[in-house]
């Protein structure tokens, strides 16, 4: 049985790229990355995907009219290679999944939503929110991506407690651990064909 294609799409330094090589390579993910796209040329992520031995594209934003024609682009990169499986890692231009990838492109982000999410929160701006707040929990979120910002049905979350004495790069931290677990959990969903959309609502199946 071949192994589900990830797509990986990446903005920066390509550290939840990185885990989920490192989650493939242990054989705790039964899946391989079949390429990456980056939003922007001059990144670590792309020097690191390359190192790696993957196909790796810059897609950038500013020659395309439209989100829709950028996405087009993108989607174009990902069917070339067989992509089943879009996961964000950090992509910080909108996306708008196209054929067939509608429920096919997951996204994580740093919080739990509703929480601290939205245009806008993304990187260490939701971990100084958090703080500022003085939220005594924070976390991270799966979720489906569609054609708003963070808005599309929650798959999985996981919590982490914030001590007093915690700054905002110590919630960072203890946030990027519970997502180098929650994202391969939710990517295993989609490889053993639990999930399904009602609404607004992820269902996962027992195994």
């Amino acid at each position: 049985m071949s192994k589900m294609k990830l797509g990986i799409l990446i903005s920066g330094g390509g550290t939840t790229m990185i885990n989920l090589h490192e989650q493939i390579q242990a054989g705790r993910l039964d899946a391989e990355i079949a390429c990456v796209v980056s939003s922007r040329s001059k990144v670590a992520g792309v020097e690191r995907a390359r190192g790696l031995g993957y196909p790796t594209y810059f897609v950038g934003r500013k020659k395309y009219g439209s989100d829709e024609d950028y996405s087009r682009a993108v989607d174009e990169k990902l069917k070339a290679h067989g992509v089943q499986l879009v996961v964000l890692a950090g992509f910080l231009r909108k996306y708008l999944p196209g054929y067939p990838f509608q429920e096919r492109t997951i996204n994580i982000h740093p919080a739990l939503i509703p929480a601290f999410c939205g245009h806008g929160y993304y990187g260490m701006k939701v971990h100084q929110a958090v703080w500022e707040k003085g939220c005594r929990v924070s976390g991270c979120t799966v979720h489906l991506v569609n054609d708003e910002y963070d808005a599309g049905p929650i798959i999985l979350q996981k919590a982490v407690a914030v001590a007093d004495k915690d700054t905002p790069e110590d919630i960072r931290r203890k946030v990027f651990e519970a997502e180098c677990e929650a994202y391969p959990e939710a990517i295993r969903y989609f490889i053993q064909n639990r999930i399904r959309f009602e609404g607004n609502r992820a269902v996962i199946d027992e195994l």
